[in-house]
């Protein structure tokens, strides 16, 4: 009895826990089910939150199919609602049950879909990786349709690339595979497919066939069932249409004949979305109209629509396209001078777009761009529109706000534009204490220039507080300049350099030189934003002198982000480190040695590391064990168009920004902060204005008060002897590191042989330039 007694309770228990299991299984099916159910709905946030709920109790072993179809689709949700940086970790975390699944289909679904995100992120070297695997998994899956859905991604791909040629190969392959396939999926990708191929033939100015397709395509939207599917190809067809409408590569009597279907389109997107009440999909469809209206300056109709779209976008809770509706109803307003209801929308805009900015994109599809489209613009309207109402007050107090109010617009703007570029909020929220400047300190000049689409303003603080001039010159005008002077800069052996920078002076620093007397003004400080990035300010010219003969000059990516405290060099410890090696495809720097020596016996240093010793496990021995309040490496760097591609050499390795804010962190855990990082040898992409952000940027990324960088590489001793005075003379009691710099910089000048800017002009000051 008594063993019968102790048998019973393990069955009763092993009883409990199989209807247990059975229950948490029916659970997960129920919720994988209705998560499935308002997925196809397109409720994207509402299926994300039940997918989040069921992948954490999936078993990767034994569950690996559910396991990958649950993260492809939750993924899916987040990319559908603008959040891909989201998306990027589910897929990550999936990637390893891969191999644990014999499902082909799916494999391929899933690594075609990851592929997508990839593209979407702008990593198409990673991308390509994907899709190859996924075509691998399709062929031995054996269907027709996924190898086509793939093709559209391949042509997608090969179309940002602008190889328009092998793009509507990819595309004409997909289409013949699906010619004979009637399922609803079929034809849901074939119009993706149409829409592609017809963006790509206007592109590569095969109109005629364009046309001929863009008909056959609306007669197969009439045979879709109206449902959400079809007002979202509806809407991509207006997407198409309106990218084609604004391209310079369309001509103005095709542009208009894009008008009309594209209004018929989001008409009968509009029917459908409000008989399937979606009100996102209403949002959209009044949003798009409205801006039709817009285009053709057709206001008041517009503000109806534009009014309609900001109801819904309410209605639905979507701030990632309400934004865009209240930035659309300001430009109308403004477009009608009405300055006092403009700006009220876009301080709504704004007050949106904040919180959800560091999670909106739209990815690289189409938009290679995105954040200088749809997000940049809105601030800058709200700054002019500031502006513009300061121009006209004659209340002091008033004008004094407004322009305050102006510039912190800007502030958040270029604390955005560093977020985007890192894609680390952190890194530029926390690493700085914010600082607020209402008047300068010293003899100092803090310049916003503002490049608007038809006019330059000058943001200026003085000692004596802020004032602004308008500038009439066109952005487009400004940047072909800017571009040009850069170029001509960097070649030695000429000096058409010299119309340029009058005409960049006459820009820039003419309409304030009273001021500039008045004030005895000896630094200016910039906060450069677009192209102006791309050129030294050092170089512009009066016609007698350049500007660095005139004044210490530093740059800073925002006031707000840069800690203003004088340096004080007598007690500062030094790491020196680099290579004068040819290393990894790059050339020797044979000066870098000499270089070494001289900074460390002008500033006191123990030790300098050098070729083999320039390493990672050196330096981060150094950062660990010591507080150095200067850090100077003399070795190749790269700013590239994203902080992926911006680095600096080691001996066997390259040192990226977030592994240089590591090390730098060390200091910081002993509240310690480097004072002066200087990065010799170091170059920006020539022309690439997101490039020249990373330059502006890395004092806050890398967590230093200031950096001494370069635009471009340098002529090997004119960098050492730079750096050399520039050392020298910032041991002088009292001199700040901008009037170090300058003086280094005016020693170059006054050497006939590196009288050429392209010696002396690429040195900048980032940062504290106290």
């Amino acid at each position: 009895m008594k063993k019968l007694k102790y048998m019973i309770i393990p069955l009763a228990i092993l009883f409990c826990l199989t209807v247990s299991v059975q229950a948490d299984s029916n659970e997960k099916e129920q919720l994988i089910q209705k998560g499935g159910d308002l997925f196809e709905q397109g409720e994207f946030a509402e299926a994300g939150k039940l997918f989040e709920k069921t992948l954490p109790v999936l078993n990767q072993e034994t569950e690996a199919d559910k396991y990958l179809e649950t993260a492809m689709k939750l993924a899916e949700c987040y990319k559908a609602l603008g959040y891909h940086q989201r998306a990027l970790p589910v897929f990550q975390q999936a990637l390893p049950v891969l191999k644990k699944s014999r499902d082909r289909y799916r494999n391929a679904a899933f690594l075609n879909s990851l592929a997508d995100l990839c593209f979407t992120l702008g990593e198409t070297q990673t991308m390509v990786k994907y899709l190859l695997s996924s075509v691998d998994e399709a062929r031995q899956a054996d269907n027709p349709r996924l190898l086509a859905a793939i093709l559209n991604d391949l042509g997608n791909a090969l179309a940002w690339s602008e190889d328009y040629e092998s793009a509507l190969a990819a595309y004409t392959q997909c289409l013949d595979i699906l010619a004979a396939d009637q399922s609803k999926s079929g034809i849901d990708l074939n119009l993706k497919a149409q829409l592609n191929k017809i963006r790509i033939l206007y592109l590569n100015t095969e109109s005629g066939k364009a046309l001929a397709l863009l008909d056959q395509t609306f007669s197969v939207f009439k045979k879709l069932p109206d449902n959400y599917n079809k007002v979202i190809h509806l809407l991509s067809a207006h997407s198409v249409l309106e990218e084609l409408r604004n391209s310079d590569r369309i001509d103005p009597d095709t542009e208009s004949k894009l008008f009309y279907p594209a209004d018929q389109i989001l008409q009968q997107a509009l029917e459908i979305a409000k008989k399937i009440r979606n009100s996102k999909l209403i949002s959209y469809a009044y949003g798009y109209s409205g801006r039709l209206r817009e285009e053709g300056a057709h206001y008041r109709e517009a503000k109806k629509l534009t009014g309609s779209a900001i109801f819904f976008a309410r209605q639905s809770n979507a701030p990632e396209i309400l934004y865009l509706w209240q930035w659309q109803m300001g430009r109308i307003l403004a477009a009608e001078n009405k300055v006092k209801q403009a700006l009220e929308f876009y301080n709504q805009a704004v007050a949106t777009l904040n919180p959800i900015r560091t999670e909106l994109f739209a990815g690289y599809r189409y938009q290679k761009d995105f954040f200088n489209l749809r997000v940049k613009p809105v601030y800058l309207g709200l700054a002019e529109l500031l502006l513009k109402q300061a121009e006209k007050t004659k209340d002091k107090t008033a004008y004094k706000n407004r322009m305050f109010a102006a510039r912190d617009t800007m502030e958040i703007l270029k604390t955005a534009e560093l977020q985007d570029f890192f894609q680390d909020e952190c890194s530029v929220a926390t690493q700085t204490k914010m600082t607020k400047l209402d008047k300068t300190p010293g003899k100092t000049l803090l310049l916003y220039p503002i490049s608007l689409e038809n006019s330059l303003i000058l943001l200026a603080t003085f000692p004596d507080g802020m004032r602004h001039k308008i500038v009439p010159v066109e952005q487009k005008e400004l940047k072909k300049i800017a571009n040009r002077f850069r170029t001509d800069l960097q070649n030695v052996t000429s000096k058409d350099f010299f119309t340029d920078a009058q005409k960049l002076y006459n820009w820039l620093i003419r309409p304030l030189e009273e001021n500039l007397t008045k004030q005895q003004i000896d630094s200016i400080v910039i906060a450069p934003d677009g192209a102006l990035r791309l050129i030294p300010f050092s170089t512009l010219h009066d016609g007698e002198k350049f500007l660095i003969e005139k004044y210490a000059i530093g740059t800073v990516p925002a006031i707000s982000l840069t800690e203003m405290q004088a340096f004080q060099s007598g007690d500062s410890e030094i790491l020196i480190s680099g290579l004068s090696h040819g290393v990894q495809g790059f050339a020797p720097l044979p000066s870098v040695e000499a270089e070494l020596t001289d900074i460390k016996d002008i500033m006191q240093g123990e030790k300098a590391y050098l070729n083999a010793e320039h390493n990672l496990s050196n330096l981060t021995r150094e950062f660990q064990n010591k507080a150095y309040s200067i850090v100077h490496f003399a070795t190749h760097g790269a700013f590239g168009g994203s902080s992926e591609k911006t680095f600096l050499l080691l001996y066997e390795d390259k040192l990226n920004m977030n592994q240089l804010s590591r090390l730098i962190d060390y200091g910081r855990y002993r509240n310690s902060q480097v004072e002066l990082l200087t990065l010799s040898a170091c170059q920006t992409a020539m022309g690439d204005e997101r490039a020249a952000l990373g330059l502006a940027g890395v004092a806050v990324k890398a967590g230093v008060k200031s950096v001494v960088a370069t635009l471009w590489f340098v002529d090997d001793e004119a960098t050492s002897l730079a750096i050399i005075e520039f050392y020298r003379q910032l041991k002088t009691p009292g001199i700040s590191k901008a009037k170090a710099l300058q003086n280094a910089q005016k020693m170059l000048i006054a050497q006939k042989r590196f009288q050429h800017p392209a010696y002396w002009a690429p040195f900048l000051l980032i940062g504290n330039w106290l």
